[in-house]
């Protein structure tokens, strides 16, 4: 390796968490190693910023953060905003207006809020991180469903729409409408999920403002990550992770491929790849 690392950038979910959304020992120990050597940790997540606060204040994360795909940065010390890029919001009232008229199931994120339609298949995810930060004594995340005409959400910076494909078709057709708009984008974090957001907006855009946010070149940079909307992250770094549980296509641009999430798969790159022990 040419360049020491300064910084390493890791995905969340699929990642440094374990499925039942858990830090194994054996990575919480890295991330103090690497801490300890003068090496900084940070998180590059689709979550919004609000359902990152019980794991930054667990690891004691002081690195500013990126949210949203890219959408954010945040500095979990002084707890304020250093860089956004919030959705258009005529595009997001045409988006939501769309999904509702066709039936598809969606919600949008801001950091007052979490909005979700009725009957919403992920807002389980959203709870399940409530019960997880209500445990360690860590305030929920607001959650909260749309008005009839999306009022809830006017002047509202919208960083993030999911969209989850419940019937076969769904995706497809919420891939041809958002194709229409000229400000937005987006990717997927996991199977049949549409993770939408401003069309600058993805993974390597967020790194590539941190690192100029800390004054880090970034070929002294490594990520990490396991699905489709980290390979953006993977491919403007210096030095590239992909999980052993990841999708074949960010495999295919990563230097290294780790183990899975279930078996430290952080831990084990930052020993055998950075050569931090």
């Amino acid at each position: 390796m040419p360049e020491p690392v300064e910084l390493i950038v890791c995905d969340m979910d699929g990642t440094f968490l374990r499925g039942d959304k858990s830090i194994t020992e054996e990575n919480r120990a890295a991330i103090k190693r690497a801490r300890e050597r003068g090496i900084r940790f940070s998180v590059c997540t689709g979550r919004i910023q609000t359902m990152t606060e019980f794991y930054l204040k667990d690891l004691s994360l002081d690195t500013p953060v990126i949210t949203a795909n890219g959408a954010l940065i945040w500095d979990p010390v002084r707890k304020e905003t250093l860089w956004d890029l919030p959705m258009e919001e005529e595009e997001v009232l045409a988006i939501l207006g769309f999904a509702k008229e066709q039936g598809l199931d969606y919600c949008a994120l801001t950091m007052e809020m979490s909005y979700f339609c009725e009957n919403n298949v992920r807002r389980q995810r959203f709870e399940q991180y409530n019960q997880i930060a209500a445990a360690h004594g860590f305030p929920p995340m607001g959650l909260s469903l749309f008005d009839e005409e999306f009022a809830c959400l006017k002047g509202k910076r919208v960083y993030k729409i999911l969209i989850y494909e419940v019937k076969e078709g769904q995706g497809q057709l919420a891939r041809e409408f958002l194709d229409t708009l000229p400000k937005t984008g987006y990717t997927s974090s996991e199977d049949r999920l549409l993770d939408i957001a401003h069309r600058f907006v993805n993974k390597g855009s967020g790194l590539v403002e941190l690192a100029k946010l800390l004054g880090i070149p970034l070929d002294r940079v490594c990520a990490m990550g396991d699905y489709e909307n980290d390979i953006p992250m993977l491919q403007a770094a210096g030095y590239s992770v992909a999980m052993g549980n990841g999708c074949e296509e960010i495999k295919r641009v990563a230097d290294f491929i780790t183990r899975s999430n279930e078996e430290s798969g952080v831990a084990w790159a930052m020993e055998h790849f950075l050569k931090i022990s």
